[in-house]
This record gives C-alpha cells, sequence and structure tokens, in this order.
C-alpha cells in the first residue's frame, strides 16, 4: 500500500485524464497549508499534495474534473426532474460536489444537509466494503468537518447544515429528502446493502438516491423492492474503465442509462 501511494505521488498530474484539464473550474481550492494537505491526503490517497500553489491546482483541477464527469452523466436524469428542494449527501469529503452543482443551478434554492465526521485514517479496502463497521462505529469517515464548513464557506455556499455522524445514525437525520446521494462513499467504499435500513425512513415515495458504485458491485434480492437505472460515469484518472452511477427511488424512475440487467447481466444468469 505503501508503494503503491508513493508511486501515485509521484505521478501527479500525468495520472489523469486528459479531458481533466478542461473542466470547469467551479469548485475553488482555498490556500494549501500543512494541515489542509494532511486532511485532503486521508481522502484523495492518489496525488501528490504538498502545502504550495501546484498542488493546490492539482486537487481544485481533480475535484472539478471528477463533478463535471458526475453532472454531465447525471445530466439526463436531472433533465426530466425538478431541483431536489431538500438535499442530502453522505460523506461529502469537502463539498466539491455541492459546490460544483449549486454552481451549476441545481442547488441553488435547495436545502443542503451533510454527513460526515472527523477521522484519522482512510478505511478504502475490499474487506470494509464487505463487512462496514456500523454506527455507533464512525471509524470508517475520513473527513474534516471544520475544514468543510471551510471549503464552503470559501465557495460562497451558504444554505448547508453539517450533521455529525459521531453525533446520530443516518436514520436519526431529518428526512425526508428529495436527492440522496454519496460520490465514493456508500455503494463504493461500502456496499449499499449494508445501509439500505438506515437510508430507508429518509425516503418518500420519490425521493432519488445515487451513489458511485465500487468495481466488485453485484445485485441483491432487496434491490427489486426498488426502481433502479444504472448511468456510466467518466473516470477522470488516465485509461480507467469507466464508472457506474446507481440511481434508486421507490417511485418509477425516468429511462436513463441502463437497467440493472442490462449492467450486469451476470449477476442475473
Amino acid at each position: 500500500m505503501f508503494l503503491k501511494t508513493s508511486l501515485n505521488r509521484l505521478r501527479g498530474r500525468s495520472m489523469l485524464d486528459p479531458r481533466a484539464a478542461s473542466a470547469e473550474q467551479l469548485f475553488l481550492a482555498p490556500p494549501f497549508s500543512q494541515e489542509v494537505v494532511a486532511a485532503i491526503r486521508l481522502i484523495s490517497t492518489r496525488l501528490p499534495l504538498k502545502p504550495d500553489e501546484a498542488s493546490r491546482l492539482l486537487w481544485q483541477n481533480e475535484s472539478n474534473a471528477a463533478c463535471q464527469a458526475e453532472y454531465e452523466a447525471l445530466q439526463p436524469l436531472f433533465n426530466k426532474i425538478e431541483n431536489p428542494g431538500r438535499v442530502l449527501e453522505i460523506g461529502p469529503g469537502f463539498g466539491r460536489s455541492v459546490v460544483f452543482f449549486h454552481q451549476k443551478g441545481l442547488f441553488a434554492e435547495s436545502e443542503i444537509s451533510l454527513y460526515d465526521a472527523d477521522g484519522t485514517s482512510t478505511r478504502y479496502k475490499q474487506k470494509y466494503y464487505d463487512q462496514p463497521p456500523r454506527w455507533p462505529d464512525t471509524s470508517s469517515f475520513c473527513g474534516n468537518l471544520s475544514l468543510l464548513q471551510t471549503m464552503l464557506n470559501y465557495n460562497q455556499v451558504q444554505q448547508f447544515r453539517i450533521f455529525d455522524a459521531r453525533q446520530m445514525p443516518l436514520a436519526a437525520l431529518p428526512g425526508p429528502f428529495d436527492l440522496i446521494y454519496g460520490f465514493y462513499s456508500i455503494g463504493f467504499h461500502w456496499s449499499l446493502e449494508y445501509y439500505l435500513d438506515d437510508l430507508e425512513p429518509l425516503l418518500h415515495q420519490n425521493t432519488i438516491v445515487i451513489c458511485t458504485l465500487n468495481k466488485n458491485f453485484r445485485t441483491f434480492p432487496r434491490l427489486q423492492q426498488f426502481s433502479t437505472r444504472v448511468v456510466k460515469c467518466r473516470e477522470v484518472k488516465k485509461k480507467a474503465p469507466p464508472l457506474r452511477l446507481l440511481i434508486l427511488s421507490k417511485g418509477p424512475l425516468p429511462e436513463v442509462g441502463q437497467s440493472l440487467v442490462e449492467a450486469f447481466p451476470e449477476s442475473y444468469r
């Protein structure tokens, strides 16, 4: 793991897909200090970050490239639904997607809730995906709530509230929400199967849930209780295969992307 991380930090900008350089710079990174870099490294483990301007621009560029890829992948869905009034992001990191989607107008009038916890270690291994820690164990979170607030304030996002996962379980949040999402959190680092009980109290009939899927994702029986669609999302890492985003709701969904059967035919053989 140390060798892989060290190599990633040596590669730096060369790791990013060439299209990343053309991403709209809607999320702005503040000046980098040692403390800021240490916090970001827990989440952005593949970048060679230092407390300097080159690193700030590199991280800002990667953040915006990821946001733009996610926005473009979900735009066919966004074009067919009303802008969400109440939004919840699980594991927001430092708020890149909130800022980007806000600047795009999707969250301009939204009440935004963010659920995360301070952390000191990164738990991205497959064993945590298959057996994620359950509340009140929040050791799988690697956020920095103070820095998250600083980033949102720096980008002039105002209508938000941060909920500390150490203080309340996910199911206790003041739902329901119109949109619940997590990029690189539930569904990616931790299997969605283990979180549906926590999510259900936060859903109304037309709530839309979106999450990035782990490369080893397999369907599971309970998904049949929901409407689901899968869309492909461009990876910002050079030569990497596309990611997949799962869209889920109790009610009907627009026919965007693929069905689960089309996206994961091996699970239905």
